[in-house]
């Protein structure tokens, strides 16, 4: 009867069963820390820190708007300096130094005009000028389409004398107008002509200063400063 022999309480087959139970244990224990070793089922490795970058914000700056400023006109009255004296028609006003007076009809029969005369002054010149200065304020029409187109097609009327040195855009107060400067002989003395046109409405007027031309340059100040003065009556 060595089948019910038993061994420390447990019969053979007991003990057989029991011993095949510790061998799976200990084949289980051995595997899993195989794959333990090898990164098995699924354990991960401690996770690396990744750097990430970061965004820097830049700064935008939003453009500072600077308003055009409009000039503020000088008062009509400012314009005016101490001392001159007042030029003035039913249309016009015009300040000139008292050096200045009005022209003697025989003067300004001379000269021609396409345009309608409307203020003529003369002024006294040195001993040493053959030519009298001439101050005149006339008017005409505007023809065609455009302001310009009008002037370019009075200069071309011009004698062939006459040069065009200056031709250009400036303010006067707060009205546009286009400064010239022309360039002659008049019996064998050289003129200069200083005229302003200016536009208004569908009138072209003409305000302009003639002198010979080595009191011209010594007058031009007083000239350009006495076209500030030119206003149509209202």
């Amino acid at each position: 009867m060595t089948e019910n022999r038993k061994y420390f309480g447990m019969t053979a087959s007991q003990l057989g069963i029991l011993g095949g139970l510790a061998g799976v244990l200990c084949l289980l224990f051995g595997l899993t820390g195989w794959f333990a070793l090898r990164g098995g089922f699924g354990f991960s490795r401690s996770p690396v820190d990744t750097p990430v970058a970061e965004s820097t914000p830049t700064q935008f700056v939003i453009p500072t708007v600077t308003p055009t400023v409009t000039p503020t006109p000088i008062p009509y009255e400012q314009l005016i300096p101490i001392g001159w004296t007042q030029h003035r028609t039913v249309l016009v006003e015009l300040w000139l130094p008292p050096a200045f007076e009005t022209g003697d009809s025989k003067l300004l029969s001379q000269t021609a005009r396409v345009a309608i005369l409307e203020l003529a002054l003369t002024g006294r010149t040195s001993k040493s000028s053959l030519y009298q200065m001439l101050v005149t304020v006339s008017y005409e029409p505007l023809v065609g389409d455009s302001f310009d187109s009008f002037l370019t097609a009075e200069i071309g009327k011009l004698p062939a004398d006459v040069r065009v040195t200056e031709r250009r855009k400036v303010t006067i107060g707060s009205t546009d107008a286009i400064r010239f400067v022309f360039e002659t002989r008049s019996n064998n003395i050289d003129v200069n002509d200083l005229a302003y046109a200016f536009l208004d409405g569908g009138t072209v007027w003409y305000v302009e200063y003639v002198a010979q031309i080595n009191e011209f340059y010594e007058m031009l100040p007083i000239f350009e400063q006495s076209a500030k003065t030119f206003r149509v009556v209202r």
